[in-house]
């Protein structure tokens, strides 16, 4: 798949913000146990979703936004600007 930079950025943001949304839904998929007092009877709360699935998507997920960053950085790596600045000048002290 070919992407801008700029597409790819947005896709990030939103692979990342689903990530958030996974690692809550595995959090709250687990087993949870409760005493009730009144009549001192268990209650099991059984998943929802199954956490191995969710955590091989969150697996997908974590693997496209590696490379989405790998590419990135590999692109800014190579990629060259121009640009008239006297960087030295601009950070030196004011005599």
């Amino acid at each position: 798949m070919e992407a801008t930079i700029n597409s790819l950025l947005a896709m990030q943001k939103h692979l990342q913000a689903r990530r958030s949304q996974l690692d809550e839904l595995k959090n709250n998929s687990s087993r949870r146990t409760r005493w009730m007092m009144s009549d001192a009877k268990e209650k099991v709360e059984e998943p929802t979703y199954d956490v191995k699935l969710v955590d091989k998507k969150l697996v997908q997920i974590n693997r496209a936004l590696f490379e989405i960053d790998r590419k990135i950085k590999e692109v800014n790596a190579i990629t060259k600007i121009d640009i008239a600045i006297d960087f030295d000048t601009l950070m030196s002290e004011i005599q």
